[in-house]
Formats: structure tokens, C-alpha cells, sequence
């Protein structure tokens, strides 16, 4: 069975409507300790405020985080995913675009985001099975190891009693 992103998305994400300055998303930013922001006109999404957006087209350009409304310096063309998309998938989206997150979508519902690492550490915990079999595997070769030293240990008084003999006689 392949991995799906449906348990790694993050339906409690920080919003912010498209009007608000971007000072305003910075704060929330700031207060819900994100780095990124879906960008709201009602309940419609329209689309993505990142840190990078932040320095590249506010910073970067010198302007006025008090005065510029998040709408002008946003992400507009959303990458998009629907919510029972493979984890394979999702992680070939966000590297063709060279993105970290994904909006989800039901349809035509929003259903929040699913990022690069929580789709990694998805993966691993769907993963203990092999964490498991490497550990069961490695002990299985430290008991061999172990067993042959402490047969070596056993013989090396009878080793040396014949090595002794051999020298005297």
C-alpha cells in the first residue's frame, strides 16, 4: 500500500485575509510560530504568504511592511493537491516547484496544508517495520560476534597449554 499525505494534513493553519497588511500577517505569523500563511477572500483561498515572499518582495524591494496589503507580495499560483494524494506525488510537486507546501483540497474544499517534513516523518514512522527488522537483524549478528568471542575466550587456556607443550617438547 502506498503512503497517502490524508493523516499529514495540517487542517489548523494560520489564515489571513488578503487585504490585511503585511505587518498584520507577520504578526500572526510571529504568534501562531509559522512561517507561512493562507492568504483568504472569505472562504475562498486565493493564495500563499511565505517568509521567502516576505524578503524577496517586501524586504528585498524596500517596501513598507505597515503599508503593503498581503495580496500585493503573495504567492498567487498555488500548487495544489488533492487530499488522498500519494506522499510520492506530493514530494515530486513540491520538488518541481521548488516548494515546501501544498495546498490540499477536497474538490473545491479546502482542507489544509501538508508540508515537506510532515510527509517525511510520515514516511518514517510508516517505516518502523523496517527499523525493526534492521534491529532484530543487528542484534541477531552482535549475539553471533559475541558467542564466537566468548567460544575464542573459552579455548585460549587450552590453546596455550598446547602451544606451551609444543615449545617444550
Amino acid at each position: 500500500m502506498s503512503c497517502r499525505i490524508t493523516s499529514a494534513i495540517q487542517d489548523d493553519v494560520a489564515t489571513v485575509n488578503q487585504y490585511r497588511t503585511v505587518s498584520e500577517g507577520v504578526e500572526i505569523m510571529v504568534n501562531r510560530g509559522v512561517g507561512s500563511l493562507v492568504v483568504m477572500e472569505g472562504a475562498s483561498v486565493v493564495g500563499y504568504f511565505t517568509e521567502r515572499d516576505l524578503l524577496v518582495r517586501v524586504v528585498g524591494k524596500r517596501r513598507d511592511p505597515a503599508q503593503t496589503p498581503i495580496h500585493e507580495v503573495m504567492t498567487r499560483n498555488l500548487v495544489r493537491v488533492e487530499f488522498d494524494a500519494t506522499c510520492k506525488h506530493s514530494l515530486d510537486l513540491m520538488k518541481e516547484h521548488r516548494i515546501r507546501h501544498l495546498v490540499v483540497f477536497n474538490g473545491p474544499r479546502f482542507m489544509g496544508v501538508v508540508s515537506m517534513r510532515d510527509i517525511a516523518a510520515m514516511r518514517n514512522r510508516s517505516d518502523g517495520f523496517g527499523d525493526l527488522t534492521v534491529n532484530v537483524v543487528g542484534g541477531m549478528v552482535l549475539l553471533v560476534v559475541l558467542s564466537v568471542i566468548g567460544f575464542l575466550i573459552y579455548l585460549v587456556p587450552e590453546m596455550l597449554g598446547i602451544a606451551q607443550r609444543s615449545l617444550n617438547g
